[in-house]
């Protein structure tokens, strides 16, 4: 987050609530699993042992459809960005004769299904089939930011909930995804379920790399609550983490940079 608040950002609370909603990058983990041999209970073991195999071996199909649905969808994605990139050039350049000519064919048209149609189905047939696996919970993340961009709340949180079942608070992937549950409500204006959401992810301590930036996030909510001080706590205590190892450096400076903005709102 790099905005900057103007004297009329000072009085219309709303602007800063613009922030809440950014891209998110993530990665995936392979499960491991783990299989205790005990003697006498060698049949339990055996069973233990057989319902591990195929969920570590489901685990590894699944996440093998997502990275071939993941290349379709960057690849589309890429082509209309560059396009996009090449129409802003385009409109601004001087000299319209060496200006980039765009085909109106590669740039997105408005519409999510002709724009992404196959690569909706691909995901949404992968999140139905394997809610709880990784890839799963990946695909609902993709689907949640492509009907993001065309702001489609419902749909972008529907996705995600169909995993929620699934998460857990120690893995990774779990925490991007209630981060991104936090991040559709408080874009839908639903504040108050958002908070709940980041709420998972501050008391979880392992989520304390992400800490900062859900404490940052309530802070706006708060603020659009007119919550001024929880929000003020929230900020502080974000802004004064900036010295700790676990710390998000662009989330700490944000908070200090919002303190200063709340306080100034109240002198006014």
């Amino acid at each position: 987050m790099s905005t900057k608040f103007s004297k009329e950002d000072l009085k219309n609370p709303d602007q800063v609530t613009k922030t809440l909603r950014e891209g998110f990058v993530w990665t995936t983990t392979h499960s491991k699993i783990v299989i205790t041999a005990v003697f006498a209970f060698i049949v339990i073991g055996a069973g233990v042992s057989l319902m591990n195999y195929f969920s570590s071996k489901k685990e590894t199909e699944t996440q093998g459809k997502y990275f071939s649905l993941e290349k379709a969808y960057t690849e589309k994605k890429r082509g209309f960005d560059e396009a996009l990139r090449a129409e802003v050039t385009a409109a601004a350049a001087k000299d319209k004769k060496t200006a980039p000519v765009v085909d109106p064919s590669k740039k997105p048209t408005g519409d999510v299904q002709k724009d992404y149609g196959t690569v909706i189905t691909g995901f949404e047939s992968l999140l139905n089939d394997s809610p709880k696996t990784t890839a799963g919970q990946m695909a609902a993340l993709n689907l949640s930011d492509i009907y993001l961009s065309y702001k489609m709340h419902d749909q972008a949180l529907a996705s995600l909930n169909k995993v929620e079942a699934g998460l857990n608070k120690s893995d990774l992937t779990s925490g991007l995804v209630w981060m991104q549950m936090g991040n559709v409500l408080a874009d839908k204006g639903d504040c108050k379920s958002a908070i709940a959401k980041w709420d998972v992810i501050v008391s979880s301590k392992s989520f304390s790399y992400a800490h900062d930036e859900a404490k940052l996030r309530q802070g706006l909510c708060y603020e659009s609550l007119n919550d001024a001080a929880k929000a003020e706590q929230l900020y502080t205590e974000v802004a004064k983490n900036a010295d700790s190892q676990t710390a998000d450096s662009a989330s700490t400076r944000e908070a200090a940079k919002y303190l200063r903005l709340l306080k100034a709102k109240k002198n006014l």
